[in-house]
């Protein structure tokens, strides 16, 4: 009976820690309310907000090569401020104005160098389909139709 005790108290206390963190740490978890809905607003270069992702390093897929790249592009400011990004942040020259959003858009693109060899990369027109599968990354994030001009600032590959 003591060890049923013990149990049912360590269970109770485990399930009340759970909620807890829940409540506390990630209240959102219990909001029913929808993600805000943003309008497709198509691309317009007038309108666009310039982000700078600077420095960002990894090893190519295979052994021996490396890459560093900075990488502008433009934005919506709608899709920007939808996605976690400020408009004053980016104003700024360095990222979104959210290091989350900063992180996870520099995440996915080491992802992306991680699966790309030094082949592909310096082949003819592999830089163009590096591009191309950047200007995807950047789509899943802020929205289709959302991302325009891609620029490679500095770019080095050994």
């Amino acid at each position: 009976m003591k060890k049923i005790l013990v149990y049912l108290v360590t269970f109770i206390v485990g399930l009340a820690a759970g909620a807890a963190g829940i409540v506390f740490l990630e209240p959102s978890l219990l909001s029913h309310t929808p993600a805000p809905i943003v309008e497709a607003v198509p691309f317009n270069p007038k309108t666009a907000v310039s982000v700078t992702e600077s420095d960002i390093q990894s090893n190519l897929a295979g052994i021996g090569h490396y890459v560093s790249f900075d990488l502008e592009f433009q934005v919506m400011p709608q899709a920007l401020t939808a996605a976690g990004g400020s408009v004053a942040g980016a104003a700024g020259g360095s990222g979104t104005g959210s290091p989350v959003l900063d992180a996870k858009i520099r995440n996915q693109l080491i992802a992306l160098a991680r699966s790309t060899t030094y082949g592909e990369l310096t082949s003819s027109g592999g830089l163009t389909v590096f591009k191309d599968e950047v200007s995807e990354i950047l789509q899943s994030i802020f929205g289709p139709d959302t991302v325009g001009n891609i620029y490679f600032s500095d770019l080095l590959t050994q």
